[in-house]
């Protein structure tokens, strides 16, 4: 019994001495674990500026009604001359702004385009008498357009996807120059040209990668819609039958398809 009244005197005596420890650190805070980082989400809005290259071609060949003068064609035939304008390179500059709301995925901005573009090609006229190399058709697309439009883009994260359209300014030329010579017209001259800056539309779309916090590399489609038809008239001159009457000729431009890569910086 003295064994066993010892030890719980000893026990009692060590909860004594604990207790006010224990209660100690029951009051003491809690200390919470540090939040997760912050994952930064990309975002695109800001000013940038780019330039591209690429390349263009025609959704359809040039086509060009022989001269007619009082109902009759030149001639005596109605044939219509078809021609292939073949690529062209393009290379420009960019500048635009884009805008992305905080927590949406949606982008929306404004760009401009300028840039070089040359679709050009010259035929003998398809009426011209066996062995008269006289009558050209010719048409000239180019040497710059210019583009101003709008964008739509949905972004996933650096990948931004988005379409694009607006107005479209390019040059143009087409000239019908015939300096016969031989029967049945003779000595007669006759040039008809057009030449002007066609306002049109353009339309398209691309994908944007932003491989670095202000750079981009993109991929783009871009339809110019330069197809347009238009009616040219000029008097005959020299001394041949067709002098001075007026000839009048019909002339059809193709549209253009273009596609490009570039790279903008982000400001």
């Amino acid at each position: 019994m003295n064994k066993i009244s010892t030890f719980l005197c000893a026990a009692a005596a060590v909860v004594a001495v604990s207790a006010p420890a224990v209660a100690a650190d029951m009051r003491m805070p809690v200390r919470a674990l540090p939040p997760p980082p912050v994952v930064q989400v990309f975002n695109w809005t800001g000013f940038y500026i780019g330039g591209f290259v690429g390349g263009a071609v025609a959704d359809r060949d040039a086509e060009s009604t022989a001269p007619a003068s009082g109902g009759a064609f030149y001639n005596g035939t109605g044939l219509v001359n078809s021609y292939e304008l073949g690529t062209s390179f393009i290379g420009g500059g960019t500048i635009g702004y884009n805008w992305q709301p905080v927590g949406s995925q949606w982008v929306i901005g404004i760009e401009a385009e300028a840039g070089y573009l040359q679709m050009k090609d010259s035929v003998l006229d398809i009426n011209a008498p066996i062995g008269a190399a006289n009558g050209f058709d010719s048409t000239h697309l180019g040497d710059w357009y210019a583009v101003i439009a709008g964008r739509l883009g949905y972004s996933f994260d650096r990948v931004l996807v988005y379409a694009k359209g607006g107005v479209a300014f390019v040059d143009k030329e087409y000239s019908y120059v015939d300096g016969c010579v031989v029967a049945p017209c003779g000595a007669s001259t006759l040039l008809l040209s057009n030449s002007d800056t066609q306002t049109t539309w353009a339309v398209g779309g691309g994908v944007e990668w932003a491989f670095a916090p202000n750079w981009s590399l993109k991929g783009e489609y871009l339809y110019l819609a330069t197809r347009d038809d238009t009616t040219q008239s000029a008097i005959a001159g020299g001394t041949g039958p067709a002098a001075g009457f007026t000839w009048t000729n019909a002339h059809s431009d193709p549209g253009i398809h273009t596609g490009k890569v570039g790279i903008n910086y982000r400001f």
